[in-house]
């Protein structure tokens, strides 16, 4: 190496040139077409080449006075610095799309095991919930507030679809629906969320948020359908279910991704294993909450609106379309991971700059 050579000043340019000269045209594609522009390969040699020219650039200037050498290693380290680490120009609107077009689904597809365990559990909950329910009615009180057990099943139908006879549907407004939507986008939220924060807990609270909410569900079915209105129960919850339990699903999902890097830390620390997946953390969780907001439009309005004025059967039958729409996307639909260019941004935010570790190991004596 030059240090080994007194600083030879030929031979540090003749060893070190092509290396300046590769990130600068690595640079010179990033000015034009974005880090997206790099393929996994050449993203990866950005983030070395610009921490090796930090390194020459730190020796340069610890061991030589050349002026013209130290202003271009200054400039091409800049350049690096700010393609990577300083934050570019937020494109919301973009960046939100790119999410939900391409990078939601991809994640999903990436972590069906996480995926299908959460769903598992989910539909145990339900079964449990159900058989339950069905065994011993009084079950219920176990599973469900009290506002669900005022009346029987048959009664609030019967209630329900006599205020559509009356032309009095229980959302009679604009600004209740509204309202109504927001409350229960809050709730589905709310889930989901806890699902995925409970993930530190080894995984035990996700597992209890699923498999109780699933017995709550399933011991609300048991009991329309003991009382002979099971059709109405499932063009009731079906159409904002098919949406909204998947989301759920998807967000405890991320909370078993957590999980797992608690249980399977190997020699780093459980934050770096975080840091390596947070992309895909974030991806599913802004992808399942914009399609929560989907599920509560569809919950405060057209899933309150029951017979005569529209056909159980319709209901049902959109709810198996919507279903079948959003299996397609998450799991047919072509879409493309998130770019390795991206993941370099990660490392970077955890890099140590300029003047870190490589840049001391050239400078030492």
């Amino acid at each position: 190496m030059c240090q080994n050579r007194g600083m030879d000043f030929n031979y540090f340019l003749r060893e070190r040139r092509p290396r300046w000269q590769r990130l600068a045209e690595l640079l010179d594609r990033v000015d034009s077409k974005g880090l997206h522009g790099l393929n996994p390969r050449e993203a990866d040699e950005l983030f070395s080449l610009y921490r090796l020219t930090s390194s020459d650039l730190n020796l340069v200037q610890t061991r030589t006075a050349n002026p013209s050498l130290v202003d271009y290693l200054e400039g091409l380290v800049a350049r690096a610095y700010a393609d990577l680490v300083v934050p570019r120009k937020a494109h919301f609107f973009r960046a939100w799309w790119m999410i939900l077009r391409n990078y939601f689904p991809a994640a999903v597809r990436s972590q069906w095991r996480a995926v299908s365990l959460s769903a598992l559990t989910l539909v145990a909950g339900v079964i449990f919930g159900f058989a339950a329910t069905w065994a011993n009615p009084r079950a219920a009180a176990i599973f469900l507030p009290p506002e669900h057990l005022q009346e029987t099943p048959r009664q609030r139908v019967a209630a329900l679809e006599q205020l559509e006879r009356d032309g009095n549907s229980r959302i009679s407004t604009v600004s209740e629906h509204s309202l109504l939507t927001i409350y229960l986008f809050n709730n589905n939220i709310r889930v989901g969320a806890l699902g995925f924060a409970l993930g530190f807990t080894f995984g035990i609270g996700t597992v209890i948020v699923l498999f109780y909410n699933g017995a709550m569900l399933g011991s609300l079915a048991a009991l329309y359908f003991m009382d002979g209105v099971g059709k109405f129960f499932v063009a009731w919850v079906g159409p904002h279910g098919s949406i909204e339990l998947p989301c759920t699903v998807l967000g405890c999902a991320a909370g078993f991704m957590l999980a797992a890097r608690q249980l399977r830390r190997g020699d780093t620390t459980m934050m770096a294993q975080i840091r390596e997946i947070r992309p895909k953390l974030v991806d599913i969780l802004v992808g399942s909450s914009s399609l929560l907001v989907i599920a509560g439009i569809i919950e405060g309005g057209f899933s309150q609106i029951n017979e005569p004025t529209i056909s159980y059967w319709f209901k049902i039958a959109v709810a198996v379309v919507l279903f079948i729409s959003l299996l397609a996307y998450l799991f047919i639909m072509p879409a493309k991971p998130r770019p390795a260019a991206e993941a370099i941004e990660n490392q970077v935010a955890v890099a140590q700059g300029p003047s870190g570790a490589a840049a001391r190991e050239f400078a030492a004596p």
